[in-house]
This record gives structure tokens, C-alpha cells and sequence, in this order.
């Protein structure tokens, strides 16, 4: 993971001979029944930028998260829950048919005074293995260290994905209480098959 001397937060530019090796972790390509608008063929700009989620990029950002819930990779997310927790997502967005589109999105949910949690990243099936994901990622990372956050949690399929931003799997007993509040609606909770991983920040960086 870059330094925070080192890191420029919210731009991101991938050459093509520096592009990620690790996807976001998603694998899902809209059946007949997606509500996700046709992006094949359209060209990311060598440059983007994620931003604050605003209320008008529900409707994306749950269509996005929902066509993954539906394949049962991550948790199901309505409008209403987005609109009551709208300052926890950050979007990237792109110009398509005339109209801002949501592209990708994902959140970052204080769980505790030292703990938060990176969740719902999604990205559009079109548009994945091109950094998209990585850069949400990467930037809600650092909206977690100005927090004053110690720690970083997610829960994922993608172990190496998060694995190539610095966190590290843990022991799902050593996990605080908070960690299964949110466990507890997920259909998987008696089976789950996903990896809990970790990212730690130096005590200088908490103070700061």
C-alpha cells in the first residue's frame, strides 16, 4: 500500500502496462432480467475520479449492488437503506446516452471507535479488471484513515484483491462482536464462504 506521502487520493491513472492484476470481487454478467444499462463497448477515460455518492446516484448504485446480491455475492442494498446511509458510498460515474451513470460504487461503514468496514464494492460487469474497483477501494481506504480509523475490515470472495491493498486475512473468533450485526442478515451466515480480512494503520497515521 502507497504512503500517504505517497498517495494522491480521489485520481487515479492506470497505463495499459500497469493495469491490476486483481479484479474487484465480482464475477456476475447481467442475465434478461438486469436492470443495468448496456455498457459494452464504452471506453474508460484514462483518468476518473471517485466522489461522494449524492441521493440522485441511488437508483444506480442499488441496481449495481443488486445485480451481484442476486448472484449472491454480496448483501442486498433498497433505496431505502442508501438513502439513510448515503454518506458512507463513494461512486464513479461516467457520461452514457446523454445521462451520468453510475459505473461502480462501495462503502465505508464506521463500525466502532477503531474498527470500520469497506463493503458493497461493485463495479459494472462490462467495466471490471480495469482498476475500477481498486480505486474505490483505495480511496475509501483513505477516507478511513482522515476518520482517525485503527483498522479496516471487509468481508470478500476476493481475498487476493484486498490482499494487494495491504489487508490480511484473520480468524474469524478474534473478530469484534460489531463485525456480525451485519453478518446476521446475510442468507449465507450459516455457510459462509467468504474470507474476513484486515488492514491496519500506523499509530502515526491515527493521530493525524
Amino acid at each position: 500500500m502507497r504512503s500517504k506521502q505517497g498517495y494522491t487520493p480521489f485520481l487515479h491513472f492506470f497505463p495499459e502496462e500497469a493495469m491490476p492484476h486483481h479484479s474487484a470481487p465480482q464475477r456476475a454478467v447481467p442475465g434478461s432480467g438486469s436492470t443495468l444499462p448496456d455498457l459494452t463497448g464504452v471506453v474508460l477515460p484514462p483518468r476518473f475520479r471517485s466522489r461522494h455518492a449524492r441521493i440522485q446516484d441511488v437508483d444506480g448504485m442499488s441496481s449495481l449492488i443488486n445485480e451481484f446480491a442476486d448472484a449472491r455475492i454480496m448483501l442486498a442494498r433498497g433505496p431505502l437503506y442508501l438513502y439513510q446511509n448515503i454518506q458512507d458510498y463513494r461512486v464513479i460515474t461516467l457520461p452514457v446516452g446523454g445521462r451520468e451513470t453510475v459505473i461502480a460504487c462501495g462503502g465505508l461503514h464506521v463500525l466502532w471507535e477503531d474498527l470500520t468496514e469497506v463493503r458493497s464494492v461493485a463495479v459494472h460487469p462490462a467495466l471490471q479488471r480495469r482498476g475500477v474497483g481498486r480505486s474505490i477501494v483505495l480511496d475509501l481506504i483513505e477516507d478511513a484513515r482522515a476518520l482517525g480509523a485503527a483498522h479496516v475490515f471487509t468481508f470478500t470472495l476476493s481475498p487476493g484483491f484486498f490482499a494487494s491493498l495491504g489487508f490480511s486475512a484473520v480468524d474469524r473468533d478474534t473478530l469484534s462482536p460489531v463485525v456480525w450485526a451485519e453478518c446476521s442478515k446475510c442468507p449465507k451466515f450459516y455457510k459462509c464462504d467468504e474470507v474476513g480480512m484486515m488492514l491496519h494503520f500506523p499509530p502515526q497515521d491515527q493521530e493525524q
